[in-house]
């Protein structure tokens, strides 16, 4: 009985490889925050076929004009799903989407929205063309190898619009919904955006990592800076790119006493010409904030600040 166990077994997973899963049965569940603003909160876990990329947080604002979308997940299909929960709940046209940064699991149901034509403007930062360019063959072939999704052989690239400048903000009314858009000079990518919704005092962000363990791909001392400017905005409530909704200290302080304590330790052992290796084995050992996903990125963490600090 095993032994037909194990065979069974072998011919799904070559069946997985040879025929991608299909993922137009997806469904997402978005729930209603603040009044107007609708989030789909993605699972804590990386991307894989069971969970087909619904790993970030997609949301959606209304207003008494139009409905602006704020990322678009990691495939068509969970595009198409996003377009069809906002019809659900409005007849109001999607005239704005927003990519927050350049990250798979949030862009690469964009070519979905292609078929809206009441979408004025695709927004992002200043540098995400660029990075959409260099990697958007690399996170589709990526994407579908982690989910075996089928829907991501439609994925095509699509270029925003309207950027904004690093540093700088756009302001946008949705129909007595005013909206600001803020370009991040340094955060989680070099290409971050943050909506802040002042109707609610809510800013939808990817700089914050909740309950899972913030992943540096960028700047560590860039991303701190950030995080200590958003402690000094007028919002009260944060929903991250990944994570519950959060008032604003409970979100950011513990990310940035992880920072801190990482760039210390991190700072020590180059003085005490210790070598990378020695860091991983001896930063932050132990998880302290009991984040999700700490084996997984920590190392890596230490691996990218202490080659930032390097050469200090």
């Amino acid at each position: 009985m095993k032994s037909k166990f194990i065979i069974f077994k072998n011919i799904f997973i070559l069946l997985s490889i040879f025929f991608p899963i299909s993922s137009q049965g997806i469904e997402l569940d978005f729930i209603e925050t603040k009044p107007g603003l609708f989030v789909h909160f993605g699972k804590h876990e990386d991307s894989n076929n069971k969970n087909l990329g619904d790993i970030a947080n997609v949301s959606f604002l209304i207003g008494k004009k139009s409905v602006m979308v704020v990322d678009t997940g990691s495939s068509p299909a969970i595009g198409k799903e996003i377009i069809k929960e906002i019809k659900k709940k409005t007849n109001k046209p999607i005239s704005h989407l927003v990519i927050t940064h350049g990250h798979p699991d949030h862009f690469l149901g964009m070519s979905s929205f292609i078929k809206e034509k009441s979408i004025q403007k695709i927004i992002g930062h200043e540098k995400l063309s660029r990075s959409l360019i260099l990697n958007f063959d690399f996170y589709q072939n990526q994407s579908l190898e982690s989910t075996s999704d089928d829907s991501l052989n439609d994925a095509f690239l699509v270029l925003p619009n309207l950027t904004v400048e690093s540093g700088k903000t756009l302001k946008i009314d949705l129909g007595d919904r005013p909206i600001k858009i803020k370009a991040w000079r340094s955060g989680h990518t070099d290409n971050d955006l943050s909506i802040y919704d002042e109707k609610t005092k809510t800013i939808l962000t990817e700089n914050i990592f909740v309950h899972r363990t913030p992943s540096i791909t960028a700047s560590i001392v860039g991303w701190k800076k950030t995080l200590e400017e958003m402690l000094e905005m007028e919002f009260e409530y944060i929903i991250p790119g990944h994570g519950e909704l959060k008032s604003k200290e409970d979100a950011i302080k513990p990310m940035l006493n992880y920072f801190n304590n990482l760039i210390s330790q991190v700072r020590k052992f180059h003085s005490e010409s210790k070598d990378l290796d020695y860091a991983i084995k001896n930063t932050l050992v132990k998880n302290k904030h009991n984040w999700l996903l700490y084996e997984e990125y920590h190392p890596r963490n230490v691996s990218r600040t202490f080659t930032e600090l390097e050469w200090e």
